[in-house]
């Protein structure tokens, strides 16, 4: 785990932010462009945040970005959700990336209930090759944009 008492730590929490940063940018990029191509609908919405949470196997930076729709006729919220982020742990540096869908009703391929649609974890790096599949796995998500038509949405 990062403790930043020298500076090699400090360099490396730096580095973690701004890597994060920057890709939080371009994930918040890509997932505009498709807030803006395809039509989600009334009341539709794209929430973009960096989640900052502690776990037993350390702390965790994560980018989400969820956007936010109502089925035909539906109430209840809909979501679907890309995200990737770095745990550092005592062991490693785990990175994930994950793109999920959450419906409630049935829309375009899929049924109600949570689907993953892209799923990539890796164990045991250190904060510099994390980082590097970090952007790997951010760049990938970045190439997703077919997910909205297979979930029925049109563009505009």
């Amino acid at each position: 785990m990062l403790n930043v008492t020298g500076a090699d730590d400090a360099d490396s929490t730096a580095l973690l932010l701004t890597t994060m940063h920057r890709l939080h940018k371009q994930l918040d990029d890509f997932t505009t462009q498709l807030h803006i191509a395809y039509d989600f609908g009334d009341d539709s919405g794209l929430v973009p945040s960096i989640l900052i949470e502690k776990h037993l196997s350390g702390p965790e930076l994560r980018l989400h970005h969820r956007f936010g729709f109502f089925a035909e006729g539906d109430s209840d919220v809909s979501e679907l959700r890309f995200s990737a982020g770095v745990t550092i742990a005592s062991t490693g540096c785990i990175v994930e990336a994950r793109v999920d869908v959450d419906l409630e009703r049935p829309r375009g391929e899929f049924g109600a209930h949570v689907h993953t649609l892209h799923f990539e974890r890796i164990d045991q790096l250190s904060l510099m090759d994390a980082l590097s599949r970090l952007e790997d796995q951010v760049t990938a998500l970045c190439t997703m944009d077919d997910v909205p038509n297979r979930l029925g949405f049109v563009t505009r």
